[in-house]
Protein backbone atom coordinates (compact mmCIF):
# COMPACT_ATOMS: atom_id res chain seq x y z
CA UNK A 1 0.00 0.00 0.00
CA UNK A 2 1.15 3.79 -0.37
CA UNK A 3 2.37 6.01 2.42
CA UNK A 4 2.28 9.53 3.73
CA UNK A 5 5.48 9.91 5.40
CA UNK A 6 5.69 12.54 7.64
CA UNK A 7 8.34 15.13 8.71
CA UNK A 8 8.51 17.42 11.49
CA UNK A 9 8.60 18.50 15.46
CA UNK A 10 6.82 18.17 18.20
CA UNK A 11 3.80 20.13 15.44
CA UNK A 12 4.04 16.71 13.80
CA UNK A 13 4.67 14.46 16.59
CA UNK A 14 0.91 15.43 17.94
CA UNK A 15 -0.51 15.34 21.21
CA UNK A 16 -3.80 13.65 22.55
CA UNK A 17 -5.88 16.72 23.60
CA UNK A 18 -9.12 17.04 22.35
CA UNK A 19 -9.76 20.65 22.16
CA UNK A 20 -8.23 23.87 24.24
CA UNK A 21 -8.06 22.89 28.11
CA UNK A 22 -7.87 26.34 30.47
CA UNK A 23 -4.79 25.47 32.51
CA UNK A 24 -3.91 22.40 31.28
CA UNK A 25 0.55 22.91 31.68
CA UNK A 26 1.08 20.12 28.75
CA UNK A 27 -0.44 17.99 26.14
CA UNK A 28 2.73 15.96 25.84
CA UNK A 29 2.28 12.03 25.83
CA UNK A 30 -1.06 12.56 28.63
CA UNK A 31 -2.30 9.74 26.60
CA UNK A 32 0.37 7.84 28.54
CA UNK A 33 0.53 9.44 31.31
CA UNK A 34 -0.16 7.70 34.99
CA UNK A 35 -2.19 10.34 36.10
CA UNK A 36 -4.62 10.12 32.91
CA UNK A 37 -8.23 9.27 34.42
CA UNK A 38 -7.51 11.84 36.99
CA UNK A 39 -6.17 14.15 34.22
CA UNK A 40 -9.71 13.28 32.36
CA UNK A 41 -11.84 14.07 35.69
CA UNK A 42 -10.38 17.01 36.52
CA UNK A 43 -10.56 18.99 33.10
CA UNK A 44 -13.74 17.09 32.17
CA UNK A 45 -12.46 15.97 29.19
CA UNK A 46 -11.69 12.52 27.17
CA UNK A 47 -8.55 12.40 26.47
CA UNK A 48 -7.81 10.17 22.81
CA UNK A 49 -5.23 8.30 21.00
CA UNK A 50 -2.68 11.04 19.51
CA UNK A 51 -2.84 12.41 16.09
CA UNK A 52 -1.47 14.82 13.98
CA UNK A 53 -2.57 16.55 10.68
CA UNK A 54 -0.13 13.85 8.52
CA UNK A 55 -1.57 11.03 10.14
CA UNK A 56 -5.25 12.25 9.28
CA UNK A 57 -4.36 12.77 5.90
CA UNK A 58 -3.14 9.86 5.51
CA UNK A 59 -6.29 8.19 6.79
CA UNK A 60 -8.32 10.28 4.24
CA UNK A 61 -6.32 9.11 1.42
CA UNK A 62 -6.71 5.99 2.47
CA UNK A 63 -2.54 5.30 2.79
CA UNK A 64 -0.31 3.96 5.57
CA UNK A 65 0.65 6.55 7.55
CA UNK A 66 4.51 6.96 8.34
CA UNK A 67 6.16 9.67 11.06
CA UNK A 68 9.39 10.87 11.05
CA UNK A 69 9.45 13.15 13.81
CA UNK A 70 10.96 14.17 17.22
CA UNK A 71 10.02 16.66 19.94
CA UNK A 72 12.57 19.87 19.26
CA UNK A 73 13.86 18.58 16.25
CA UNK A 74 15.23 20.83 13.92
CA UNK A 75 14.87 21.52 10.15
CA UNK A 76 18.43 20.02 9.68
CA UNK A 77 17.20 16.90 10.73
CA UNK A 78 14.58 16.41 8.41
CA UNK A 79 16.99 16.68 5.33
CA UNK A 80 19.00 14.25 7.56
CA UNK A 81 16.71 11.62 7.86
CA UNK A 82 15.48 12.20 4.51
CA UNK A 83 18.39 10.81 2.68
CA UNK A 84 18.06 8.34 4.47
CA UNK A 85 14.23 7.18 4.07
CA UNK A 86 13.35 4.86 1.41
CA UNK A 87 10.38 6.65 -0.50
CA UNK A 88 8.87 3.85 -2.74
CA UNK A 89 5.42 4.65 -3.75
CA UNK A 90 5.60 7.51 -1.04
CA UNK A 91 4.09 11.03 -0.42
CA UNK A 92 6.31 13.14 1.30
CA UNK A 93 4.94 15.73 4.11
CA UNK A 94 7.33 18.14 5.84
CA UNK A 95 6.36 20.40 8.35
CA UNK A 96 9.48 23.10 8.97
CA UNK A 97 10.12 24.42 12.13
CA UNK A 98 12.16 27.67 13.57
CA UNK A 99 15.61 28.16 11.96
CA UNK A 100 17.47 29.11 15.17
CA UNK A 101 17.34 25.37 16.23
CA UNK A 102 20.33 22.90 15.19
CA UNK A 103 21.55 19.50 15.39
CA UNK A 104 24.98 18.06 16.65
CA UNK A 105 25.88 14.66 17.29
CA UNK A 106 26.66 13.65 20.46
CA UNK A 107 29.24 11.23 21.53
CA UNK A 108 27.32 10.07 25.17
CA UNK A 109 25.73 10.91 27.43
CA UNK A 110 26.33 10.72 31.71
CA UNK A 111 23.38 8.66 33.06
CA UNK A 112 22.98 7.04 36.74
CA UNK A 113 23.46 4.28 35.04
CA UNK A 114 27.07 5.59 33.84
CA UNK A 115 27.84 6.70 30.52
CA UNK A 116 25.63 5.64 27.47
CA UNK A 117 25.74 5.80 23.95
CA UNK A 118 23.68 9.01 22.97
CA UNK A 119 22.10 10.68 19.29
CA UNK A 120 21.76 13.63 17.56
CA UNK A 121 20.67 16.63 19.66
CA UNK A 122 19.08 20.35 19.38
CA UNK A 123 20.75 23.30 20.25
CA UNK A 124 20.50 26.87 19.51
CA UNK A 125 22.68 29.32 18.43
CA UNK A 126 22.18 33.16 20.07
CA UNK A 127 24.13 36.21 20.07
CA UNK A 128 26.29 38.40 22.19
CA UNK A 129 23.80 40.23 24.26
CA UNK A 130 21.61 36.94 24.75
CA UNK A 131 21.37 34.87 27.85
CA UNK A 132 22.54 31.24 26.85
CA UNK A 133 20.09 28.41 28.98
CA UNK A 134 20.05 24.55 27.92
CA UNK A 135 21.58 24.08 25.11
CA UNK A 136 22.29 27.30 23.65
CA UNK A 137 25.44 28.03 22.51
CA UNK A 138 26.62 32.56 22.52
CA UNK A 139 28.12 32.87 19.11
CA UNK A 140 30.18 35.38 19.14
CA UNK A 141 33.62 34.69 17.30
CA UNK A 142 34.90 38.04 15.79
CA UNK A 143 36.56 39.43 18.80
CA UNK A 144 40.07 40.81 18.60
CA UNK A 145 41.88 42.36 21.41
CA UNK A 146 39.19 42.83 22.96
CA UNK A 147 37.49 44.26 20.30
CA UNK A 148 33.78 43.37 18.44
CA UNK A 149 35.03 43.13 14.88
CA UNK A 150 31.30 42.23 13.59
CA UNK A 151 28.14 41.56 15.61
CA UNK A 152 26.15 37.84 14.30
CA UNK A 153 22.98 38.42 12.13
CA UNK A 154 21.88 35.36 13.62
CA UNK A 155 18.18 35.88 12.20
CA UNK A 156 19.48 36.89 9.01
CA UNK A 157 21.49 33.83 8.71
CA UNK A 158 19.29 31.55 9.99
CA UNK A 159 16.45 32.39 7.38
CA UNK A 160 19.18 32.13 4.33
CA UNK A 161 19.86 28.99 6.17
CA UNK A 162 16.34 27.35 6.16
CA UNK A 163 15.56 28.43 2.00
CA UNK A 164 18.62 26.46 1.21
CA UNK A 165 17.42 24.12 3.65
CA UNK A 166 14.17 23.80 1.29
CA UNK A 167 15.63 23.94 -2.09
CA UNK A 168 18.10 21.20 -0.91
CA UNK A 169 15.05 18.94 -0.13
CA UNK A 170 13.08 20.29 -2.76
CA UNK A 171 15.87 19.39 -5.53
CA UNK A 172 16.04 15.94 -3.76
CA UNK A 173 12.88 14.97 -4.05
CA UNK A 174 12.61 16.45 -7.47
CA UNK A 175 15.58 14.02 -9.05
CA UNK A 176 14.45 11.31 -7.65
CA UNK A 177 10.12 11.91 -8.44
CA UNK A 178 9.13 11.74 -5.20
CA UNK A 179 5.86 14.43 -4.40
CA UNK A 180 5.65 16.09 -1.85
CA UNK A 181 4.30 19.79 0.43
CA UNK A 182 5.95 21.45 2.53
CA UNK A 183 4.20 23.99 4.74
CA UNK A 184 5.53 26.05 7.64
CA UNK A 185 4.30 24.36 11.40
CA UNK A 186 6.63 27.48 13.24
CA UNK A 187 7.55 30.92 11.77
CA UNK A 188 10.21 32.17 10.00
CA UNK A 189 9.93 35.14 8.57
CA UNK A 190 9.53 34.71 5.27
CA UNK A 191 7.06 37.47 4.47
CA UNK A 192 9.79 40.29 5.62
CA UNK A 193 13.00 38.85 4.08
CA UNK A 194 15.73 39.98 5.65
CA UNK A 195 17.95 40.19 3.02
CA UNK A 196 18.70 39.68 -0.81
CA UNK A 197 20.33 36.46 -0.43
CA UNK A 198 17.26 35.56 0.85
CA UNK A 199 15.13 37.03 -1.46
CA UNK A 200 16.83 35.63 -4.10
CA UNK A 201 16.72 32.30 -3.00
CA UNK A 202 13.52 32.40 -1.80
CA UNK A 203 12.34 32.47 -5.81
CA UNK A 204 14.34 29.16 -6.68
CA UNK A 205 11.35 27.54 -4.30
CA UNK A 206 8.68 25.50 -6.24
CA UNK A 207 5.59 27.47 -4.31
CA UNK A 208 2.85 24.93 -5.92
CA UNK A 209 4.56 21.87 -3.43
CA UNK A 210 5.08 24.99 -0.41
CA UNK A 211 1.75 25.63 1.22
CA UNK A 212 1.78 29.60 1.49
CA UNK A 213 5.56 29.67 1.62
CA UNK A 214 5.49 33.63 2.58
CA UNK A 215 2.77 33.58 4.43
CA UNK A 216 1.91 35.44 8.16
CA UNK A 217 2.83 34.24 11.32
CA UNK A 218 -1.08 33.87 11.29
CA UNK A 219 -0.46 31.74 8.24
CA UNK A 220 1.40 29.02 10.21
CA UNK A 221 0.80 26.08 11.29
CA UNK A 222 1.25 27.44 14.95
CA UNK A 223 -0.11 31.22 14.56
CA UNK A 224 -3.33 29.53 12.84
CA UNK A 225 -4.29 27.30 15.31
CA UNK A 226 -3.26 29.53 18.03
CA UNK A 227 -5.77 32.50 16.43
CA UNK A 228 -8.45 29.94 16.63
CA UNK A 229 -7.80 28.46 19.68
CA UNK A 230 -7.34 25.08 18.44
CA UNK A 231 -4.34 25.01 20.66
CA UNK A 232 -3.62 22.85 24.08
CA UNK A 233 -4.18 25.31 26.14
CA UNK A 234 -2.96 29.34 27.46
CA UNK A 235 0.14 27.34 28.59
CA UNK A 236 0.80 25.16 25.73
CA UNK A 237 0.38 26.56 22.31
CA UNK A 238 0.87 23.11 20.49
CA UNK A 239 -2.62 22.48 18.12
CA UNK A 240 -4.91 20.25 19.79
CA UNK A 241 -6.49 17.10 17.79
CA UNK A 242 -9.27 20.04 16.81
CA UNK A 243 -6.31 22.39 15.66
CA UNK A 244 -4.81 18.95 13.77
CA UNK A 245 -8.22 17.86 11.54
CA UNK A 246 -8.49 21.89 10.97
CA UNK A 247 -5.01 21.95 9.62
CA UNK A 248 -5.11 18.97 7.74
CA UNK A 249 -8.31 20.40 5.91
CA UNK A 250 -6.53 23.20 4.73
CA UNK A 251 -2.99 21.29 3.56
CA UNK A 252 -5.67 18.92 1.74
CA UNK A 253 -6.80 21.04 -1.58
CA UNK A 254 -2.96 21.31 -2.50
CA UNK A 255 -1.81 17.44 -1.53
CA UNK A 256 -4.85 16.02 -3.71
CA UNK A 257 -3.61 18.33 -6.65
CA UNK A 258 -0.01 17.18 -5.88
CA UNK A 259 -0.72 13.83 -5.86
Amino acid sequence: MKKLIHFGCSFAVGNAVPSYVPGLSSGAYIHRSADRRALQKKYKIEIKPPTNCGKILAERLQRNYVMVAENGASNERFYRMILQTDFKKSFALIGLTSHNRREGLTTYRESTFGKTNSHWHTWKMVGPGDEAGYKDVKFDPWMNKGQREYYPAIEHEGQIRTAMQIIYMQNYFNANGIPYLMYNALYNGFDDPLTDECKKLLSKIDQTKYYKLQGSFNETQHGWCLNKKMIVSEQDEHPNIEGQTAWAEQLMPMVKKIL
